[in-house]
């Protein structure tokens, strides 16, 4: 692994699932988007990726999810081009592979909206990530998406849709 402070910024794609019951699923389309931290995950959630040895754990601060009762920590270990994430409070497998993409530039910001939700706005190369208590977004920085949410950096402000949101932290060289 390299650049980012855990050595995994990029788009990773999900190759394979192995459910507790030995279900297989290689067609569900997942992308996890991870900056030197900060990560946006396409299944519906955002926040920082920790690292102690081989154990990452993805704390979530935005979760559109139902909650699951159990951290999301998972054991990590290269097979070849794979890196297979074993759960270790939860019994799953995954297969995960790292798209060729630039990954510069990296950087993040989360912020607090007006009524004090949380949200955070990802960039690694030429993609983002974008998650808020409505939604969350995996796309390309000019795309349809971009322009719809309308990203700039306004006064010190993150101004992205429709809202004005108060920086609370940055990662990188942030530049909208």
């Amino acid at each position: 692994m390299s650049r980012g402070r855990h050595g995994c910024s990029g788009l990773w794609r999900r190759i394979l699932l192995v459910e507790a019951d030995g279900s297989r699923d290689t067609s569900t389309d997942i992308v996890w988007l991870q900056g030197i931290t900060c990560y946006v995950d396409s299944r519906g959630f955002a926040g920082r990726l920790s690292r102690h040895d081989d154990i990452f754990e993805w704390h979530r601060a935005i979760d559109l999810l139902p909650p699951s009762g159990t951290p999301d920590v998972g054991r990590m270990h290269w097979e070849a081009d794979i890196l297979v994430e074993t759960g270790v409070h939860a019994d799953y497998i995954e297969h995960w592979v790292r798209e060729d993409i630039d990954r510069a530039p990296c950087w993040a910001v989360t912020a607090r909206g007006p009524a004090g939700e949380d949200a955070l706005l990802l960039r690694v190369g030429t993609l983002f990530g974008w998650a808020n208590p409505s939604q969350v977004i995996v796309g390309t920085v000019g795309g349809a998406e971009w322009t719809a949410l309308g990203v700039r950096m306004d006064d010190g402000e993150l101004v992205a849709d429709g809202l004005r949101w108060t920086v609370k932290e940055t990662e990188g060289v942030v530049n909208t």
